[in-house]
């Protein structure tokens, strides 16, 4: 099947213009704080140990965690549902990508929709 061709007006821009950058970042700077007046103060501790923002790519909604160690990772892996609740509240498309330290490429990534897997394992 094809898909059908917009006129160039309707197109997203393949570059984005200065003005366009500084307000994505304000976006993200405004969830950031958002979030973490959200978070309570053990989730609060919990992720001062560890690297984190929230970014918005392609209209999604991100929180991405880089863990310092794999203990702290197991912690933050066991919070998964409660701050994928809390990032629901912005979006329901958003996402949590946990990489378990600085070093490791691999990492969990997963949407705020596909939480109720480990909500039936409680």
């Amino acid at each position: 099947m094809a898909i059908p061709s917009l006129p160039p007006d309707d197109l997203p821009p393949q570059h984005l213009e200065l003005g366009d950058r500084i307000l994505r970042r304000q976006l993200d700077l405004s969830l950031t704080q958002r979030f973490q007046q959200q978070c309570d103060s053990t989730r609060q501790q919990l992720l001062l140990a560890c690297d984190w923002s929230i970014t918005t790519m392609a209209n999604v909604v991100t929180l991405v965690i880089v863990c310092p160690d794999l203990p702290t990772n197991w912690q933050v892996l066991n919070q998964v549902v409660v701050l994928g609740d809390l990032m629901s509240q912005f979006s329901q498309d958003a996402k949590l990508r946990i990489y378990a330290t600085p070093e490791m490429v691999d990492l969990f990534e997963i949407r705020v929709d596909e939480l109720s897997i480990y909500r039936e394992r409680s």
